[in-house]
């Protein structure tokens, strides 16, 4: 299907600024605000931050996220993922919005974080834009073109080195000045919780996604090991977290591991379901990663 042949959602007319609003996933925008808090936490510990530049850093994350999910809403319904009568109720489909708009309204977005990226690495260095644009490219990448990275089993493996830890480096470089081995291993960690979301979601979806003609990593690999390396991403981010409070020799740091009992019955739930949408929600993965970020960069500041 062409751009060129999409057309609103039937049934409903001019949709307000909440159906807008409701597209643009707030609770995503605020886990990858809290991600660029994180970073910005880690950053501390290698050089005294600037204000203005922490405040520039966590605005762009804002547009970039939108932008992120409105083009991931647009590619989910030209490639037939997303239908009128299957779809998650807060995407831009369900909410009625013209989805022509909607992947201008994304590239938009992206257009003003680029904006501000640009002029933090022009006050950093400017050879961090080229990192920065093949971010974006594996973006576009995961969900657009001929074939699809998300498409092909990859999409946990981009979550973990783009999403997670690529951006969280950036994010630590563009406020430290540079980077050392404090910032790449802090960097790991929201690499392990970006994976284990995606492999939650894929896990949840595998019927879904088989019925489109979509392989994600739970299609290739057995129910057994899908389960095994959920675990293992979550327990990553406690190994990093407890790593960097010994690096650092900041008990703070370690605030993250009062969430330990909730991650462990999060892992105990998906071991004892069926890969399927019968498995527990990953909206409770997204409330334990918003509670790992603060309580990180809160620690961080003690």
């Amino acid at each position: 299907m062409t751009a060129e042949r999409v057309t609103a959602t039937p049934g409903r007319t001019r949709p307000g600024p909440r159906a807008w609003l409701v597209a643009a996933g707030p609770p995503l925008v605020l886990v990858i605000v809290l991600q660029g808090l994180y970073a910005v936490a880690a950053a501390r510990h290698v050089h005294p931050l600037e204000p203005w530049r922490v405040a520039l850093t966590l605005f762009v994350l804002v547009p970039d996220c939108v932008g992120r999910r409105y083009v991931n809403d647009y590619e989910d319904y030209v490639r037939g993922l997303d239908k009128t009568d299957r779809v998650r109720p807060e995407s831009a489909l369900a909410q009625g919005l013209d989805m022509r708009r909607l992947r201008l309204a994304g590239l938009g977005c992206f257009a003003v974080a680029w904006a501000g990226l640009t002029v933090l690495a022009a006050t950093t260095t400017w050879w961090l834009l080229l990192l920065i644009a093949l971010c974006y490219l594996a973006y576009f990448g995961y969900a657009g073109g001929p074939r699809p990275l998300g498409h092909r089993a990859l999409g946990e493996l981009l979550d973990f080195t783009v999403t997670g830890f690529g951006v969280t480096l950036i994010l630590a470089w563009l406020n430290a000045g540079r980077v050392d081995a404090t910032l790449l291993l802090a960097a790991l960690g929201p690499g392990f919780l970006f994976a284990a979301l995606m492999l939650h979601n894929n896990a949840r979806d595998t019927e879904k996604d088989a019925a489109v003609g979509k392989t994600t990593l739970p299609h290739v690999i057995s129910p057994a090991v899908t389960k095994l390396l959920y675990g293992g991403c979550l327990t990553g981010f406690y190994l990093v977290d407890a790593v960097l409070a010994w690096r650092l020799h900041a008990v703070g740091v370690l605030l993250p591991l009062l969430t330990l009992p909730w991650a462990a019955a999060l892992v105990a739930a998906v071991a004892r379901s069926q890969i399927g949408p019968s498995m527990a929600s990953w909206a409770w993965l997204y409330y334990l990663m918003i509670a790992d970020f603060v309580l990180f960069a809160t620690g961080a500041w003690i």
